[in-house]
């Protein structure tokens, strides 16, 4: 046969503070009061609460707390990453906005003499220093072309971003510029069956944001290529 377990008895509480204490409402008050002030210092209310927290556990309690420890624990939220989103051309692309040093106003760009390409634009002052100045565009064939100064769509003027990896830093002109967006790592899509070539070669997936998808790309690829047209 089982052992029966043995039902605690509920602890006695004479809660005597509610009755003629401070909070008690009967016209004849605790002796007590007078030497202690509040019965909060009163031994005897300290005992009481002693008593409480060395009571058994009941039943129901630890049943309730079983079933709270024994669940699976929340799978955490998956990694956050910051995206920089920006136009060249028609194509809205993202690079992870760490990268991103200083967004500047478009600067007057000087070839650089037998070695300017469509890629290595030439040179540029940014703030008294002189960078390497390249078009994304040009590396993903993306069709340039100017705005119309009249629209009034556009979310920003053109401008020039100043990016660097590791040790390496490139400046390159952008249509337009969105801002820097958060998105969990599982939601970066797949790249469209129709998206080939240099697009696919240095894009490593689809962001989609309020009414457009953004190509996010793969920096690694990008810095490694555009350095290899200064040799």
């Amino acid at each position: 046969m089982p052992e029966e377990r043995k039902t605690e008895k509920p602890v006695a509480i004479d809660d005597c503070w509610n009755r003629i204490g401070v909070w008690g409402k009967m016209t004849d008050r605790c002796p007590k009061l007078a030497e202690v002030i509040h019965c909060r210092n009163c031994p005897t209310y300290s005992l009481t609460g002693r008593r409480l927290l060395d009571r058994p556990v009941p039943d129901d309690y630890r049943r309730e707390w079983t079933s709270v420890l024994a669940r699976a624990a929340a799978v955490k939220e998956a990694n956050i990453h910051s995206a920089f989103v920006f136009r060249t051309g028609g194509e809205w692309l993202a690079l992870p906005a760490r990268l991103i040093q200083e967004i500047v106003d478009m600067h007057i760009i000087h070839s650089l003499p037998h070695r300017s390409n469509a890629i290595l634009r030439g040179i540029v002052n940014i703030r008294g220093k002189l960078e390497l100045c390249f078009s994304i565009g040009a590396l993903l064939n993306i069709e340039r072309f100017k705005k119309n100064r009249e629209e009034k769509n556009y979310i920003s003027p053109e401008r020039l971003i100043v990016a660097g990896r590791e040790d390496e830093r490139i400046v390159f002109p952008v249509t337009e510029v969105l801002g820097t967006f958060r998105y969990a790592e599982g939601t970066l899509q797949k790249l469209p069956v129709t998206v080939s070539g240099s697009r696919a070669a240095f894009t490593k997936g689809i962001l989609s944001l309020p009414d457009i998808d953004v190509g996010l790309l793969d920096d690694h690829a990008l810095f490694k290529t555009l350095m290899r047209n200064l040799s």
